[in-house]
């Protein structure tokens, strides 16, 4: 007992003589009765011994300890999933650019001329547009997580294909579909990612890292394609390419389990939720879910899966109509600028495919630096205060009218074998400052509602992959028509982002919408279309057979 006694005054003294309030909760004082030989009970009233617990600091570290541990691992692990989606979206336009370097020689094989070029390349869109749709679907209902590596898997099997069946035209463009179509499902995909773990307003950074990803494949492919042509000739990039996509797919998923085991939180976060709450506890809880889902998310918690998209509510919605027009000039540009500039080189500075690919090295990498500026300063006006619409639409405005400033001063300045550094210059500045869209354009479907987010992106990417049909074809056609890059590549783009920036400054909104409340009712043109076809002839044997098929 003195030991203990003397134990307790030495702790007290180093602690001022007084103890905390947790070393006061841990003392245990008790009356601990004796029995002396005589049978006489000792220390039930004066004699009592004090046993002194004394505080056990240690026992608290390891839960600090354990809580920091958790938080770092997750803060890992989320960076690796950015990473997942930027390295994705750098396969997915390394094996885009690698076609636009290879249609050269592959051309000149097969006697294509510019028309049939474009034409040839624009199969990857009918493909990537046809899946928007479902894509953004299979996001919401699957989750990004699930969607992204399926479709990277069609993609890079239908790149290594593409040796196997240039020599057949229908074969050829079948297969650039089926490779859109894979890749059309990234974007929604990996929005959804993001949507499901990231704030709003740290959302333009992570939006700006992952479609960096973009612009790092358009540089390895540019630097890579050529050299593997020259080497091993034009199907071994191909091959190469396919291959990388497996690499890929082996690390995402040994990321995914690593996730699930060390932290399944963060991996329910990137699914739907398992199981959903009955219909009345789901509408009672609808303006909940807005908030939540909306502009104040936190990116925390699984979303939960709806009976249906409430497409019919996008469609009436004004803001995702402006969206969708702002979606489609944006990727005018970007998609035809993509397809058309090693070519566009090749033919006005007269130099070999090492060379044409070289210099379109430089929109794409003043592309990343665009990107980390357009993120960092975004997020940065939002933390400081100024208005979410305001910057997103600042963001927007830079994206498209400095880039149609510089286009408009390409037009002027020469660009021949003697003289291109201007017009280099001004096409390099115009493609870098597009990618201020990723802070205002690519972030609205999350303000809008991150609950449908890749959904919303999906619709408008419906908008944005008409270029690819129409604008790739198009430019190849007025090239034709007119010998003029200017007017064929430059005023299109030009004219359609004056227009762009107007429509999303006075239409597009980035307040939280409620789809779920809104009218998701069938249009009058569906109903009119639905009682026609109840009349035709071929409803009455489409509900006969039905009934044979029933009886039997």
């Amino acid at each position: 007992m003195a030991l203990q006694l003397r134990r307790q005054h030495l702790w007290l003294k180093s602690h001022g003589g007084r103890a905390p309030s947790t070393a006061r909760a841990s003392l245990d004082v008790r009356c601990v009765a004796r029995t002396t030989p005589t049978g006489r009970r000792e220390g039930t009233g004066s004699t009592r011994e004090a046993v002194v617990q004394l505080p056990r600091k240690q026992e608290e570290r390891p839960v600090v300890e354990s809580t920091l541990s958790t938080q770092e691992t997750r803060l890992a692990f989320k960076r690796q999933l950015h990473l997942a989606g930027a390295s994705a979206f750098c396969l997915s336009n390394m094996d885009k650019t690698n076609f636009t370097v290879a249609i050269i020689p592959i051309g000149a094989s097969f006697g294509w001329s510019p028309t049939v070029a474009g034409l040839v390349q624009s199969a990857f869109f009918y493909g990537f547009l046809a899946m928007q749709v479902p894509g953004g679907l299979l996001s919401v209902r699957m989750g990004g997580r699930n969607v992204l590596p399926r479709g990277l898997a069609v993609w890079s099997t239908a790149t290594a294909l593409i040796p196997l069946v240039a020599g057949n035209m229908t074969a050829l463009c079948a297969t650039r579909a089926v490779m859109g179509a894979g890749e059309a499902v990234a974007p929604s995909s990996i929005i959804d990612m993001i949507s499901r773990s990231v704030p709003a307003a740290e959302r333009a950074s992570a939006v700006s890292f992952a479609f960096a990803g973009l612009h790092v494949g358009s540089i390895i492919g540019l630097i890579a394609s050529p050299a593997i042509i020259t080497s091993f000739g034009w199907p071994a990039l191909f091959y190469l390419f396919g291959g990388v996509g497996a690499l890929w797919l082996f690390w995402f998923e040994n990321l995914m389990r690593d996730i699930e085991q060390r932290d399944p939180e963060l991996y329910r976060q990137l699914l739907p939720a398992a199981s959903t709450a009955s219909a009345s506890a789901a509408s009672s809880a609808a303006a909940e879910e807005h908030v939540d889902y909306g502009h104040g998310s936190h990116g925390h918690g699984a979303l939960p899966v709806q009976p249906g998209i409430p497409y019919r509510a996008f469609l009436r919605s004004r803001p995702v109509r402006a969206l969708a027009f702002t979606h489609f000039a944006h990727n005018w540009f970007h998609f035809t600028m993509l397809s058309w500039l090693p070519t566009y080189f090749t033919s006005t500075l007269s130099v070999d495919l090492m060379h044409a690919a070289q210099t379109a090295l430089l929109p794409p990498i003043a592309g990343i630096v665009a990107s980390a500026a357009a993120g960092t300063l975004g997020d940065g006006l939002i933390a400081r205060g100024a208005p979410l619409a305001v910057v997103r639409k600042g963001m927007q405005g830079v994206s498209f009218l400095l880039p149609t400033a510089f286009l408009l001063a390409a037009t002027q300045v020469p660009c021949t074998p003697e003289d291109s550094t201007l017009a280099v210059a001004c096409i390099t500045a115009a493609l870098g400052l597009s990618s201020f869209s990723l802070a205002g354009l690519y972030c609205t479907h999350g303000d809008m509602s991150t609950k449908y987010a890749s959904a919303l992106l999906g619709l408008t990417n419906v908008a944005g992959s008409v270029p690819g049909i129409i604008g790739v074809a198009t430019v190849g056609m007025l090239y034709d028509a007119t010998g003029e890059w200017s007017l064929a590549l430059f005023m299109p783009s030009a004219v359609l982002m004056v227009i762009g920036a107007v429509v999303y400054t006075t239409l597009a909104s980035n307040d939280p919408i409620d789809f779920d409340a809104a009218d998701n009712s069938p249009f009058q043109w569906e109903t009119e279309l639905r009682q026609k076809w109840e009349a035709s002839p071929f409803a009455a044997a489409a509900r006969a057979f039905k009934a044979l098929v029933a009886r039997q």
